[in-house]
C-alpha cells in the first residue's frame, strides 16, 4: 500500500509540474502576440491541467516506441484530449472558450493540425527528455516531504477549481442577463461591461478573448 501512495503521489506531482510548465508557455506565446501579461487558463493559479493530463498520458501510454510512431501517438493523444475538454466544457458551461474555425485544417472548430504536431513533437520532448528528468528530480525527494507538498497542493488545486467554476458559472450567467438575444459571441460592448464588474472577469476574457457563450435550449 505504501508503495501504491507513493506511486499516485509521484506522478500527481509531475502532473503538477507539467501543468505549470504548460501555464508558462502559454504566458509566453500571449505576451509574444500581445506585449502584455495574461494569466492564462481557467484556474486562478499558474496552472494548466490539460496541459499536465496530456504530458502524464503521453509519458504512461506511449513508451518504446520508433520516433516517428512517438510523434504520431503523442499527437493522437493530444487531440483526443484538447477536443475532448473543449466539447465537455462547452456543453458544461454553455461556451467556446477557444475556436479554431478560423484557422485550415480545423476538427469542428475544436482541434487544428498546429496544436495536433505540437503535442506530437512536444511528446516526443516530453517522452525521451523531461519525464525522465522529472522522475529522477521527484524520486530525490523525502517521502515524508513527498506525500506533505502533494497534499498541500492537491487541496489548493481542488479549492482553486471550485472558486473557478463558481467565477465561470456567474460571468455565463452576467453574460446572458445582460444580452438576451445573443447566439454567438458576446459583444465588445458587454465584454467591456463584465471585465468593469469583476477583476476575476476581467481575467478570464483576457485568458481567452474569443469565448463565445451560447443560451441554453
Amino acid at each position: 500500500m505504501p508503495d501504491f501512495f507513493y506511486h499516485i503521489t509521484t506522478w500527481f506531482l509531475v502532473f503538477i509540474i507539467y501543468s505549470f510548465i504548460g501555464w508558462i508557455f502559454e504566458v509566453f506565446i500571449t505576451f509574444v502576440n500581445t506585449h502584455k501579461f495574461v494569466n492564462r487558463g481557467f484556474l486562478i493559479g499558474p496552472v494548466i491541467p490539460i496541459w499536465g493530463a496530456g504530458c502524464v498520458l503521453i509519458t504512461i501510454l506511449v513508451k518504446d516506441q520508433s520516433i516517428l510512431r512517438l510523434i504520431i501517438f503523442s499527437g493522437t493523444i493530444g487531440a483526443i484530449l484538447e477536443y475532448a475538454v473543449n466539447y465537455i466544457m462547452e456543453k458544461i458551461f454553455k461556451a467556446r472558450w477557444w475556436d479554431y474555425s478560423h484557422l485550415p485544417f480545423n476538427v469542428n472548430g475544436r482541434i487544428w493540425l498546429g496544436s495536433v504536431l505540437l503535442f506530437g513533437f512536444g511528446g516526443l520532448f516530453v517522452v525521451k527528455y523531461i519525464s525522465p528528468w522529472l522522475f529522477n528530480l521527484v524520486t530525490e525527494i523525502d517521502p515524508t516531504m513527498l506525500y506533505a507538498l502533494s497534499m498541500i497542493l492537491f487541496m489548493v488545486l481542488i479549492a482553486d477549481i471550485i472558486i473557478s467554476t463558481g467565477i465561470i458559472k456567474n460571468l455565463k450567467l452576467s453574460a446572458e442577463a445582460m444580452q438576451q438575444d445573443y447566439t454567438a459571441e458576446i459583444t465588445k460592448r458587454v465584454k467591456k461591461v463584465l471585465s468593469n464588474k469583476s477583476s476575476d472577469f476581467k481575467r478570464l476574457l483576457k485568458a481567452f478573448p474569443n469565448v463565445k457563450f451560447y443560451r441554453k435550449k
